[in-house]
């Protein structure tokens, strides 16, 4: 029993203390091996360095916490990160020596920890708990002793109308028993246009706060305190220059050590002008779907109430609505659409008054029933979905209700779902607005519904570009997400990742429909061929990729085919998942980063000592492929061969014959021949040759 008690009790802990800390962090010790309830552990001191490139934020964390027991403990350290955060380092001191973690599958770095725990070793341990919650492990601590922690994050930072925002959660460490003996923040920002205005809305009177202007593009930000408790997060804002529909490009191109691949990497920005005016809005069919059921009785259902009087006031005579609630039954305002008169209005205004919260939450007919109705196809077909928790009658798979949603949906509506509270379905939502257009917003118990609602709707009733499509000849990029481009609105961004194999400079096409006529904008770019640029690129396009998996696996189900991707994914671009974890082990003997300079380094994972043929991905696929091989160390190059044959046993295409460093190296096949030919759909085979060895694997091509 003693093996499972760490794990168990952890867990069962997490659990009940899970949403409470995405709001204000938890930090908790115990005796070791003890089943005491968990104490509060001091924070001593909390020094921060990030790095502004434009929208992409880098944070550097360095806490320090103290034992102030008198005897060994095991600290839980539960946080939470920036909604669109990716963790990507940690490193752990221990007797002075720094040592760098390293991403493993999530299993195996569990019972890693436990064996070291029993051993009265060192190990931390890092994971990921969903909805970007953290939990950091680290046992034992000997008594009356610091113990110290870095972790390091990128994270896109969040645009809307205009404004661009970094937060750093300073709030979270509100639980420490005693104030921190020191709390320090140092902000560098860049921007390749210049700023219209930057400031600190949180702590802009606070004589701890010191900004600095540098230039028009570059600001700097200090912000120290000593004896600190937090009572707010940290937040900055600010605004860049920029003309008409704005679109701007980073780009990396790895390294040998990177261990990424030999093709460079893009993240594409694209920014609607700053305003638009009220006449350029065009007739909307909106239906707002309400979830009534029973745990929205009380508050939420008041400020639900208020978001839909919001919604009513906020519609043209033009524009055509429905409202429909849901607990167990359905129950619409109106059989179908009808115009936003005065009298449909008012006669709107008491169905929405007499509205109870009752029953369970049937998402999946109330979806339905939505999508039925008599949409346009001249109109700009919308519904909003407000739910506060997972289906519970009904359909209850999230995967076949995103399915049945984009089904039902034959007039290319819109859908924006908004997520209330911790409790929620985030993966199905999220689900439900790429596949259908929208984004998905997530509403914390703190926040007013009403308020949340109206400033997106007001985004949402305005979109400045639709049906958008980028284009980039002679280019060759390939591996894009989001694989579907969201509608361009006022007051927010469209971004694609992507990898590309050569540099130059292209024109980028952006095609869309402007109150649904087509419309082209053209700018050019250089897409670097040299080595470096913006490191954080990778991850963020991993991230991205991980994404789309993970909702295959929301719809297909946990097939171990996308876990062994993600899980892949994760190791190679240092990007933490639900299937793994970082884990440090002092007894290593591999000490990692520079204690002098305390910013945390990229390294890439060990390769593989023997040679690995990775199956393709996508399997089948339609359009391209990225078959992915691994070369051991052991010599400074190999003579590598890839090729595709179909069944028969003819060459169809050769991928790969060259000379290749060891390492990770992928190429995607577009399902052409060695003619430049489409090929028929299939089973193809593609073979790798190198050093005297021949891996196969099977492909599927479905035209």
């Amino acid at each position: 029993m003693r093996k499972m008690l760490p794990v168990c009790v952890t867990l069962g802990v997490l659990l009940g203390i899970s949403a409470r800390a995405e709001a204000v962090g938890v930090l908790f010790s115990r005796p070791l091996w003890s089943s005491q309830t968990y104490q509060k552990m001091w924070i001593k001191t909390v020094d921060v360095r990030t790095q502004i490139d434009g929208q992409i934020a880098a944070t550097h964390v360095d806490e320090v916490f103290f034992n102030e027991m008198n005897q060994r403990v095991e600290a839980i350290f539960v946080f939470p990160l920036p909604e669109n955060a990716v963790i990507t380092d940690l490193y752990y001191w221990f007797n002075g020596v720094r040592y760098k973690a390293e991403i493993r599958e999530r299993r195996q770095a569990v019972e890693d920890y436990n064996k070291k725990l029993r051993q009265h070793l060192d190990p931390a341990l890092l994971e990921y708990l969903g909805n970007n919650l953290f939990r950091l492990r680290i046992a034992p601590i000997n008594p009356r002793s610091e113990v110290r922690f870095e972790i390091t994050y990128t994270e896109l930072l969040p645009y809307e109308f205009g404004k661009v925002r970094y937060k750093f959660l300073l709030r979270a460490t509100g639980l420490s028993p005693k104030p921190l003996e020191r709390v320090s923040l140092r902000l560098d920002a860049r921007s390749a246009t210049s700023f219209k205005f930057f400031e600190c809305p949180s702590h802009g009177q606070s004589t701890a706060l010191q900004i600095t202007r540098l230039s028009e593009n570059h600001y700097q930000v200090v912000f120290g305190d000593e004896h600190f408790t937090p009572d707010r997060d940290f937040l900055l804002q600010f605004e860049t220059r920029r003309q008409d529909v704005d679109i701007r490009l980073l780009t990396y191109k790895p390294a040998e050590t990177d261990s990424f691949g030999e093709d460079a990497f893009y993240a594409l920005w694209i920014t609607p002008p700053d305003s638009i005016g009220k006449n350029e809005s065009i007739p909307l069919q909106i239906v707002f779907v309400a979830d009534v059921s029973s745990s929205m009785e009380g508050t939420r259902l008041e400020q639900l109430k208020e978001a839909l009087d919001g919604f009513l006031d906020r519609l043209g005579s033009r524009d055509a609505f429905n409202i429909i609630s849901f607990g167990t039954a359905v129950v619409p305002f109106a059989d179908n659409l009808v115009p936003a008169t005065s009298e449909n209005l008012e006669e709107a205004r008491r169905f929405v008054h007499q509205l109870s919260a009752l029953g369970l939450t049937n998402i999946d007919l109330a979806l339905q029933t939505a999508l039925q109705q008599s949409f346009s196809d001249s109109t700009l077909n919308m519904i909003v979905f407000v739910t506060d928790g997972y289906p519970t009658f009904g359909e209850m798979n999230t995967g076949r209700i995103a399915e049945n949603a984009a089904g039902w949906n034959s007039h290319h509506v819109r859908i924006f779902p908004f997520g209330v509270g911790e409790d929620v379905s985030r993966a199905l939502l999220t689900l439900l607005a790429r596949k259908n257009g929208g984004y998905a917003t997530f509403i914390s118990r703190d926040d007013s519904i009403a308020a949340v609602v109206d400033n997106h709707f007001r985004r949402m009733i305005r979109p400045v570009l639709t049906d958008l499509e980028i284009d980039i000849p002679s280019f060759g990029g390939w591996d894009r997400y989001p694989r579907r481009l969201p509608d361009l609105f006022w007051g927010s961004q469209v971004l694609q990742f992507g990898r590309y194999p050569s540099g130059g400079r292209y024109d980028i096409h952006l095609r869309a429909k402007l109150k649904g006529e087509p419309v082209e904008f053209v700018a050019s770019a250089d897409f670097p061929d040299t080595l470096g640029g913006s490191r954080f690129v990778p991850r963020l396009w991993a991230r991205e990729k991980i994404n789309d998996l993970l909702e295959q696996i929301e719809i297909y189900g946990e097939q171990d085919e996308l876990v062994d991707q993600i899980i892949d994914l994760s190791v190679r671009y240092g990007v933490l998942t639900r299937y793994t974890a970082l884990y440090s082990d002092p007894t290593s003997g591999n000490p990692g980063g520079n204690p002098s300079t305390g910013v945390a380094e990229g390294s890439a994972p060990k390769i593989p000592e023997g040679f690995v043929l990775k199956q393709n991905y996508p399997n089948p696929f339609n359009s391209e492929t990225e078959i992915t091989y691994i070369l051991p160390a052991g010599q400074e190059s190999y003579f590598v061969r890839l090729e595709v044959y179909d069944l028969r046993g003819r060459r169809i295409r050769i991928l790969v014959h060259k000379e290749q460093r060891p390492g990770i190296h992928s190429v995607v096949w577009n399902g052409r021949n060695s003619a430049g030919e489409m090929v028929p759909s299939g089973i193809y085979i593609f073979r790798l040759q190198v050093a005297g060895r021949i891996l196969t694997r099977k492909m599927l091509y479905v035209r």
